[in-house]
C-alpha cells in the first residue's frame, strides 16, 4: 500500500513538473524532509527526495533537448559558478576511491553533491522571472513553517521526540521530524534570515509581511525549543552582522533613524534569547561539559589523522571515511560513534581533501562577493538576509555538521543559487519586492 501511495504521489509530481519545472523546485523545497521516506528500487536505495530531483531532472534534459549542445559547449557562461562547480564534483568523486567503502561513499556522494548541484543547475536556468522567484521563497517558508510547527506540538505534548532523554518535560527538546535538536536549528536559521532580508525589503506590502513574519517567529519558537548553542550562537553573530550592515547603510541625515532601527532590532535580540545564549544552563553545559570535550575531542583526533601522513592531509579519509578514524580515538564511556568531525572545514577536509576544502571556501568567498550591495540596490536587504543566512551555517557549521545531509545540502545550494540569480535583472528599477 505504501509503494502504490508513493508511485502515485510521483506520478502527479511527474505531471506537475512536466507542466511547470519552477514548481516542481517549490515542491521539492517545501518536502525537502521527504529523504526521510527511504525504499529500495530493486537492491538500489534511494528516497522520495531523491526520486522527485531525478525525474524533475529528467524532464529538464528533455525539455532543453536542443538547446544541451550549447549549454555544455557555453556552460561556464550559461551556469553560474561553473569551473568551481566542475572542481567540486570532480574531487568529491575521487574521494569515493579513497574511502574505506566505496559503494557506501558513492551513495552519499550522489546525495550530497551530485544531486544536490545538479538541483542548483535546474534552479539557476529555471528561474527567470519575478513569479517564479517568488514561488522559491514562499516554498522556503512553508519548509520551514511544516518543520516548525511539528516541534512546538512535540514541544507542548513530549510526543514523537527521537530519545526519550528529550521527551521529560524538564529538559525537552524537539527534534520535528528529524533525530536531533541541533537538525531542526541548522534548518531552519538560514531560512530566518533569509526570510528577515525579504520582510525588511517587502515592508509596504501588508500581506506578505504577516507571512513571513509567522514564519520568522514560528521558527524562532522552535529553535529556542531545540536547545541549540549552535543555533544560538549562529543565529545571534548573523543577527549582530545583520544590525551592523544596516546601521552602517544609512546616510548621515538619518542618524535619528539608523540609531532607533538599531536599538529595536537589538532589544527584539535580547528579548529572543534571554533565556539563551549566555544566560541558559543548558546551554552553559553544551558548551564547558561533556558535550565541549566531546567536540575537543574530536577535533584533536581528526588533526592527528590529517597531520599523520602527506596522503591523509592532502586527500583525507575518503567520503563516509570518519566512522573508522574515529573509532581508533572514541571511548565508548563519554562519546557515541559519529560519522563527522562537526567543524564545517574539518568535515569538508576529511571528506573530500584539503583541496575540495579550499574550493568549498572559495565558493564561500565568491558568494560574498556576489550578494554584496550598496544601500542604494533595490533589494540590498534581501542581499544582506542571504549573507546572514550563510554566516549562520558557518556559525553553527563551527560545532556541527551543516552540510553533510540529504536536506541541508539541497538548502546550500539553493541559498548558493539565490546568491547566483542576477535579481537585478529580475527586478526592475522600478519593481522589487515591495510589488
Amino acid at each position: 500500500m505504501s509503494y502504490l501511495l508513493i508511485i502515485l504521489f510521483l506520478i502527479i509530481f511527474f505531471l506537475i513538473a512536466w507542466q511547470n519545472q519552477t514548481n516542481a523546485l517549490a515542491m521539492i523545497i517545501v518536502l525537502l524532509p521527504s529523504y526521510l521516506i527511504r525504499f529500495k528500487i530493486f537492491f538500489l536505495p534511494t528516497t522520495l527526495l531523491e526520486i522527485m530531483l531525478l525525474l524533475l531532472f529528467g524532464i529538464f534534459l528533455l525539455k532543453n533537448f536542443y538547446n544541451l549542445k550549447n549549454l555544455i559547449k557555453k556552460g561556464y557562461r550559461q551556469i553560474p559558478f561553473c569551473k568551481i562547480i566542475i572542481l567540486i564534483l570532480s574531487i568529491s568523486f575521487l574521494s569515493v576511491f579513497i574511502a574505506p567503502n566505496h559503494w557506501k561513499a558513492l551513495g552519499l556522494w550522489r546525495a550530497y553533491f551530485l544531486e544536490p548541484i545538479i538541483f542548483f543547475i535546474i534552479f539557476t536556468q529555471s528561474i527567470k522571472e519575478k513569479k517564479d522567484l517568488k514561488k522559491i521563497l514562499y516554498a522556503l517558508g512553508f519548509s520551514s513553517l511544516i518543520i516548525a510547527l511539528f516541534g512546538i506540538y512535540q514541544k507542548i505534548t513530549g510526543n514523537f521526540i527521537s530519545l526519550k532523554i528529550w521527551q521529560n518535560e524538564e529538559n525537552r527538546r524537539i527534534t520535528s521530524f528529524y533525530t536531533s535538536p541541533n537538525a531542526v536549528g541548522l534548518f531552519l536559521a538560514p531560512i530566518i534570515m533569509i526570510y528577515l532580508g525579504w520582510l525588511i525589503q517587502n515592508k509596504k506590502n501588508l500581506k506578505k509581511v504577516l507571512f513571513q513574519t509567522i514564519i520568522i517567529i514560528l521558527s524562532f519558537l522552535a529553535i529556542l525549543f531545540t536547545k541549540s548553542a549552535g543555533t544560538y550562537l549562529g543565529l545571534f553573530i548573523a543577527l549582530s552582522f545583520f544590525v551592523w550592515k544596516i546601521i552602517k547603510s544609512f546616510n548621515k541625515e538619518k542618524t535619528i533613524e539608523k540609531i532607533k532601527s538599531g536599538i529595536i532590532i537589538f532589544l527584539t535580540l535580547i528579548i529572543i534569547f534571554n533565556q539563551g545564549l549566555f544566560l541558559n544552563h543548558q546551554i552553559q553545559k553544551t558548551f564547558f561539559e561533556l558535550s565541549s570535550q566531546n567536540r575537543l575531542t574530536l577535533w584533536q583526533g581528526t588533526w592527528n589523522f590529517l597531520t599523520d601522513n602527506p596522503k591523509n592531509f592532502l586527500f583525507g579519509a575518503g567520503i563516509f571515511g570518519f566512522p573508522q578514524i574515529q573509532e581508533k580515538f572514541r571511548d565508548p564511556l563519554k562519546m557515541e560513534p559519529l560519522i563527522y568531525p562537526h567543524n564545517i572545514f574539518l568535515n569538508f577536509w576529511i571528506e573530500i581533501g584539503l583541496l575540495g576544502l579550499i574550493a568549498f571556501i572559495y565558493l564561500i568567498i565568491i558568494f560574498f562577493k556576489k550578494t554584496t550591495a550598496q544601500k542604494k540596490d533595490k533589494n540590498f536587504f534581501f542581499f544582506l538576509g542571504l549573507q546572514a543566512s550563510m554566516i549562520t551555517i558557518i556559525i553553527h557549521g563551527l560545532v556541527d555538521v551543516p552540510y553533510f545531509k540529504n536536506d541541508l545540502a539541497i538548502l546550500f545550494w539553493t541559498i548558493i543559487g539565490l546568491s547566483a540569480l542576477n535579481i537585478n535583472l529580475i527586478f526592475k528599477k522600478n519593481d522589487n519586492f515591495q510589488k
